[in-house]
């Protein structure tokens, strides 16, 4: 899944990011200064997005959570502005959400890189 590295465009100015849920949970608690909240994904974006701003100008679907890329905290969610939004203060939004609640790999680096490759098998076989 690409969204997984960073920003994905999509033609109609669509763009899909890889965001943690514990992180969204942690920023909603920081800026509604609560003790505990509902755990809702969708309206821990949102408050996000209202804190900064940016609930007037874009909109957002989160895909349904998929079990096959190993991480259960990694939701993938795609934005795309509404109206006339300018693509610079788009890109202000996605860098300010990226840096709040973006996911971020907790897997060593030799984890990854065997993810990448196909398994301990394969690695052995190319030695």
């Amino acid at each position: 899944m690409r969204a997984k590295t960073g920003l994905v465009s999509t033609p109609d100015r669509a763009i899909s990011v890889a965001l943690s849920e514990l992180r969204a949970y942690d920023s909603a608690l920081e800026i509604r200064g609560a003790y505990k909240l509902t755990g809702n994904f969708h309206v821990n974006l949102e408050i996000l997005l209202e804190y900064i701003g940016a609930s007037d100008e874009v909109t957002f679907h989160v895909s349904p959570r998929s079990w096959l890329i190993g991480c259960p905290d990694c939701r993938a969610v795609e934005f795309r502005p509404k109206g006339n939004v300018q693509k610079e203060r788009l890109s202000e939004i996605m860098r300010t959400i990226k840096g709040r609640i973006g996911f971020v790999s907790k897997q060593p680096w030799w984890a990854r890189l065997r993810h990448r490759r196909g398994g301990v098998s394969s690695a052995l076989g190319r030695l």
